[in-house]
């Protein structure tokens, strides 16, 4: 069985490159470990801004499909989750009027989401402790980017979720997610070797 572990925050927190260190620490120590990136990132590189929550839906059937080709792996990494469209289509629609398809969409997302959930072993939530810069892919300013933040946080406890918010470094924050896991990085198990000896 695959433990997937999902990595959670707004733009620009460090998501990309906490997986990208995760995932090579995880291949040094040995485990059989693959990764999905953020499906919604080559969306709008391509296609460009997100404007409907319809988009959001092709966003978790896209992130659907790439996390699909992970069941092969003892552990799969994703800087995003296949619940988050949800999030994203509530955030969009904030609190103006939604036509009836808007309506039936989100309850649809929502629905997804649920069944999604039970997926991911780990999540782990990334607070905003880096300046934030554009990348020139996404829209988001630093404002709405805390919003953002704000919306995954309100998702996860009003859904009663588990999740560990993971703080520091990129290096720092990898290391408190393998100790959490339960797996030793390589300098420690080398250090543990030495001393035997």
């Amino acid at each position: 069985m695959t433990n997937r572990i999902a990595v959670l925050g707004g733009p620009r927190c460090g998501k990309t490159t906490l997986i990208q260190q995760l995932y090579v620490e995880m291949k040094i120590i040995g485990l059989n470990v693959g990764y999905a990136f953020e499906y919604s990132t080559e969306y709008l590189r391509d296609k460009g801004m997100i404007e409907t929550i319809s988009e959001q839906y092709g966003i978790y059937l896209g992130q659907k499909r790439l996390e699909s080709k992970l069941s092969e792996f003892d552990y799969a990494l994703t800087d995003y989750a296949t619940f988050v469209p949800y999030i994203y289509g509530r955030f969009m629609l904030g609190d103006k009027e939604r036509t009836k398809k808007e309506i039936e969409i989100l309850k649809d997302l929502y629905m997804l989401a649920l069944e999604d959930l039970a997926n991911y072993e780990t999540i782990l939530y990334l607070p905003r402790e880096f300046g934030y810069e554009k990348d020139g892919v996404r829209w988001q300013d630093e404002e709405i980017a805390k919003e953002i933040d704000d919306a995954i946080l309100t998702f996860l406890k009003s859904e009663n979720i588990k999740y560990m918010v993971v703080s520091g470094s990129t290096k720092e924050r990898a290391s408190k997610i393998l100790h959490h896991l339960n797996l030793e990085p390589v300098e420690d198990s080398v250090s543990s070797a030495f001393l035997k000896e």
